[in-house]
């Protein structure tokens, strides 16, 4: 997990504000939002990153955070700070009143909590993310289904 990095325009993202990916990335969705991110609970949150507004851009690997403000970087580079969550390292996806929580955890940071407003845009953004990890964890457990019923699997044998 990567929080409030500083990456450069031709390294992380292209300077038309887009994700440069990798070979076996594909962006699913890709919304404005105004996010922070946190470690603690709800009695006592301890911020990492202020309230900022960005670009939330889900992919098939991670989701990536860019900010709005462009930097001056040092040789007359531009670039933005970013933050980069693999979807390894999140935990669940929490709908809740007017804002969608996305836990995620990794050893240089610990349990972080990523807090994302306006609610309907981050619930569209992250509903793939929430299928997928409950279709994981069924997998895991041995409890996933075959999607076809018996009819359909009887009538291909």
């Amino acid at each position: 997990m990567k929080i409030d990095q500083v990456g450069e325009v031709g390294v992380v993202m292209t300077a038309a504000n887009e994700p440069v990916l990798t070979g076996k990335d594909q962006v699913i969705g890709f919304r404005a939002l105004h996010y922070e991110i946190y470690t603690g609970g709800l009695v006592a949150k301890r911020p990492l990153v202020e309230r900022r507004h960005g670009w939330a851009w889900q992919t098939r690997q991670r989701i990536l955070l860019l900010d709005d403000a462009w930097l001056d970087l040092p040789g007359g580079k531009k670039g933005k700070r970013y933050h980069e969550i693999p979807f390894e390292e999140a935990t669940h996806v929490v709908p809740k009143k007017r804002r969608v929580l996305l836990h995620a955890e990794d050893k240089e940071h610990g349990k972080v909590i990523v807090e994302f407003r306006p609610f309907g845009a981050a619930s569209r953004l992250l509903a793939w993310l929430k299928k997928e990890k409950e279709h994981r964890e069924m997998r895991e457990d041995g409890t996933l289904e075959s999607p076809y019923t018996p009819e359909d699997r009887q009538r291909q044998a």
